[in-house]
């Protein structure tokens, strides 16, 4: 809860910056991404429905749709094929309590996904693309914090900078290596913004990958999972750790924000270690983590052992994944 507490503070802040800073890249495919809307009727009123639609290729879609009465959310996919902004999806899915078997038509056109839903009724549906708002995105670095990097500043705090591409969007974009602050820190609030590429027909940790890494030991992973089940490998999860409790990755092209509480590992005078690090994630505005507990550092780092303090550095994993906004505010 003080995690909210911090970030309410700020978000004045916030919504006055994020209008300055594009939130969607241009070369996107006006298909996959987030789609809200309603039912249009048919004995369907009180249930909500929502979908991700997913690019799995050029010619191929996923649409995860998630219909839900207050209580329960079911999730079903159903795919998809069509070109150039224009998709059918048909399928048969299983709605369990909220309608058992069923059959699911639709298509997307100009960004709009129209269908239906049979079961013993026939439900029809209208969604719209929609482009959710990170609460903290574009934040400037508030008072008493290190800016990291606010698009003019790479050299100042960061090794292997030739290494990094600047984009003329004020982000930069990861080209041959890791990237790590020359200073270390500890414990506080870190605010990270990344954007993970487009690459509809990788899988699995091909998928825009990287990671970033609190005190170079700890990994929150970034990868571009839009659409599927979260898991401690994917985005938001901590390595080898924990998984996400909700499901808040924005798609790929979409700036995406990491507020990220970080409480070091403790030491007595003698050098024992008398608690483990403790991390709260709050994933586009959405707590993922809350206060969970880490025994150890994750794989991949700097260091296999805690420490009170370390570098911040982000992980080169072959894909064009992009940062902007990167700042760091201590504890206390």
């Amino acid at each position: 809860m003080r995690r909210m507490t911090v970030l309410s503070g700020l978000l004045i802040v916030a919504l006055a910056a994020a209008a300055a800073l594009p939130a969607m890249a241009a070369d996107d495919d006006k298909v996959m991404g987030v789609y809200e809307g309603a039912f249009d009727g048919g004995g369907w009123d009180g249930k909500t429905i929502r979908a991700q639609v997913r690019a799995e290729s050029k010619f191929a879609q996923t649409a995860v749709i998630k219909i839900g009465d207050g209580t329960q959310e079911v999730r079903v996919e159903v795919p998809g094929k069509g070109r150039e902004g224009r998709f059918t999806f048909t399928g048969e899915v299983d709605l369990g309590a909220l309608g058992g078997k069923a059959e699911v038509s639709g298509k997307i056109a100009s960004e709009t996904f129209t269908g239906a839903i049979k079961t013993k009724k026939e439900a029809a549906f209208t969604l719209k693309r929609s482009f959710p708002e990170p609460p903290t995105r574009g934040m400037a670095a508030p008072e008493g914090a290190v800016a990291l990097y606010d698009g003019t500043n790479l050299d100042q705090h960061w090794n292997l900078v030739p290494h990094w591409c600047p984009q003329p969007d004020g982000s930069v974009q990861i080209c041959n290596t890791n990237l790590q602050t020359k200073e270390e820190f500890g414990s506080g609030l870190y605010h990270i913004e990344f954007m993970t590429p487009f690459l509809p027909e990788e899988r699995g940790q091909g998928r825009g990958n990287s990671g970033c890494y609190i005190l170079g030991r700890y990994e929150v992973q970034v990868l571009d999972n839009f659409g599927w089940a979260p898991k401690d490998n994917l985005c938001g999860g901590i390595y080898q750790k924990a998984v996400p409790i909700a499901d808040a990755v924005l798609p790929p092209l979409q700036w995406q924000t990491y507020d990220i509480t970080f409480t070091a590992a403790q030491y007595d005078a003698a050098g024992s270690k008398t608690a483990n690090a403790r991390i709260t994630l709050v994933h586009n505005g959405v707590t993922v983590h809350d206060d969970v507990e880490l025994d150890s550092p994750t794989p991949g780092g700097v260091s296999d052992q805690d420490a009170p303090k370390g570098p911040l550095f982000f992980q080169d994993h072959g894909n064009t994944v992009k940062f902007r906004n990167i700042w760091f505010k201590p504890a206390g």
